[in-house]
């Protein structure tokens, strides 16, 4: 898939250089709402399966919190591979695949209750295929954002959809929770499957064309191994990966442990525990926006090296929560975390984006994916654990000094001398492959 001309390779005085143009960014607008559409039904839907569970088939806490295992099971299982089936395919074609996949899977469960065919095994079958989804559909628009944006748009252009999936974290579940309220779990449901029909609507118009991908040299294992291989083999690359999976191992671990430190600990109410748990929420936004102006003050590589040093020491104001006015720490700590991970996570994939030949996009997101978010099931099982065995309070000191010592790791790469990405040649774009 090749990427989009830069604008010194169009002329702008040739009509047909301007409607180019025009084109891409008609057609970038279109994505950004096919990721809004997705991001808030995504957030909606971790709200609206667990209330179906309840509401309609009286699951118990643990039959309910098997939703939430199907859903990232396709992360641990098919996330090495998804990279390289990716690259086989038409990025567009994908993530349009992966929308009418999300509507039928959604569609299923009003039509079964229709016929009073409802089961919890179905509801871990629509999770399950909702986790496929979404894993195919976020490297297939990771890839595909390069074909729409020139090199120098990308970090504006990643900030923007760090921005709608903030804010979908912020209100998505709060829609899905009204969506149940109003108009019950089933029409809630299907309500989310229509959105996902026009997310496919969205993209399916855009007026670029998907460019046919390259026919692969290898079999699908040897190509897997091969993105392994660059990764592992590559100095920034191997440590943007490493740093962004222990990052969310001990966040996660600390998230697990959110609800019952607040409730049980802290004795805050039901209410307020929702409100403070959307602090981080409102840290990813400012960071989506704080991201391309650090860019332009700091560089791109020093506020990728930056950017979780900094935000690590607030972690140590969770612990710090008590009652009356030091509730507000857990929220200013919260904020403070989010605003440099959303950062960080913004500078890596742009980095991905800018040093990585297309055929090769896929392959590094889907290891991305693979490495973060199967870490976030290993980080809580660990917290938890932990918890158990040193109580709560004193679990979230241990992954406030944890975070400390690994924030760091960046500085043991390249970056640490580049200000920009692309500064040091011998670190710079991949070959192809």
């Amino acid at each position: 898939m090749p990427e989009r001309p830069s604008t010194a390779d169009l002329n702008a005085n040739a009509p047909d250089a301007r409607d180019l143009d025009r084109g891409y960014r008609h057609g970038y607008r279109l994505f950004l709402g096919s990721h809004a559409l997705n991001e808030t039904g995504a957030a909606a839907t971790l709200v609206v399966l667990p209330l179906t569970a309840v509401l309609s088939l009286d699951a118990q806490a643990w039959q309910t919190a098997l939703i939430q295992t199907f859903h990232f099971a396709p992360y641990l299982v098919f996330g090495l591979p998804a990279g390289a089936v990716v690259e086989r395919l038409r990025p567009r074609r994908v993530m349009i695949g992966a929308d009418l996949l999300r509507f039928v899977a959604l569609m299923s469960l009003p039509v079964a209750w229709a016929l009073n065919a409802l089961s919890l095994p179905h509801l871990y079958a629509v999770a399950l295929l909702l986790g496929g989804a979404q894993l195919f559909g976020d490297i297939a628009d990771q890839s595909y954002l390069p074909h729409l944006l020139v090199k120098d748009r990308l970090f504006q252009g990643n900030s923007n959809l760090q921005m709608i999936r903030a804010t979908a974290e912020l209100g998505g579940p709060g829609i899905g929770g009204v969506a149940v309220q109003w108009l019950g779990t089933h029409l809630a449901v299907a309500v989310n499957g229509l959105a996902s029909a026009l997310s496919a609507l969205l993209l399916w118009r855009i007026p670029v064309p998907d460019a046919q991908p390259a026919a692969p040299s290898h079999g699908l294992v040897r190509q897997t191994w091969h993105g392994i291989s660059v990764l592992l083999r590559h100095p920034v690359l191997r440590l943007l990966a490493l740093s962004a999976s222990l990052n969310n191992l001990i966040l996660s671990a600390a998230l697990a442990l959110d609800v019952v430190f607040l409730n049980q600990v802290v004795g805050v109410t039901a209410g307020l525990v929702g409100f403070l748990l959307a602090a981080g929420a409102v840290g990813a936004l400012i960071g989506a926006w704080l991201a391309p102006r650090l860019t332009r003050a700091l560089g791109s590589g020093r506020t990728a090296v930056l950017a979780v040093p900094v935000a690590a020491p607030f972690m140590f104001l969770i612990p710090l929560t008590g009652d009356g006015w030091r509730v507000a720490l857990f929220a200013l700590g919260h904020i403070a975390i989010s605003i440099g991970i959303t950062v960080f996570n913004i500078m890596q994939v742009t980095y991905r984006q800018q040093v990585c030949p297309p055929e090769l996009l896929s392959r590094m997101a889907a290891m991305f994916r693979w490495a973060v978010w199967g870490a976030a099931p290993l980080g809580a099982t660990a917290g938890g654990a932990l918890a158990a065995s040193v109580g709560v309070r004193d679990t979230l000191w241990i992954l406030a000094g944890a975070l400390m010592v690994v924030a760091p790791l960046l500085l043991c790469s390249p970056l640490r001398r580049m200000r920009d990405f692309d500064e040091n040649p011998s670190v710079g774009t991949l070959k192809r492959c």
